[in-house]
C-alpha cells in the first residue's frame, strides 16, 4: 500500500481543518491553457442559396422578401421591464377557535 493511498479517506484526501472548522477548497474548473482552438469546419456556415419558395393555403411564400429583417428583429426583441413586480404577499388565515 503506498503512502498516497494510506493518506486517502473514502478515495479522496481527508478535509483540512483548522481550529476545529472544516476549509472547504474548490478544484479550479477553468484551465489556464486554452486547448481548444476554433478550426474551420466546427464554425458554422451560413447558406449561401437562395430560400425555397413554396405555397402554404394557396399563397406563395418568398421567404425573407415578405418582412424586412428589422421588422422581425423588432417583433422578436422584447422590451425589458424598467420596475421587477413582486408578487404580493397574501396573508394566510389560520382558523382557530374562538373562546
Amino acid at each position: 500500500m503506498n503512502s498516497k493511498e494510506g493518506e486517502l479517506k473514502a478515495g479522496h484526501p481527508p478535509a483540512v481543518k483548522a481550529g476545529k472548522m472544516r476549509i472547504t477548497q474548490h478544484k479550479s474548473c477553468h484551465d489556464t491553457t486554452n486547448t481548444t482552438t476554433p478550426d474551420d469546419a466546427s464554425i458554422l456556415k451560413v447558406s449561401t442559396s437562395p430560400p425555397n419558395t413554396s405555397i402554404v393555403s394557396g399563397a406563395p411564400v418568398h421567404g425573407h422578401s415578405d418582412y424586412p429583417a428589422e421588422a422581425v428583429q423588432k417583433f422578436h426583441d422584447k422590451p425589458l421591464p424598467t420596475h421587477d413586480q413582486r408578487g404580493h404577499c397574501v396573508r394566510t388565515n389560520i382558523q382557530q377557535p374562538k373562546k
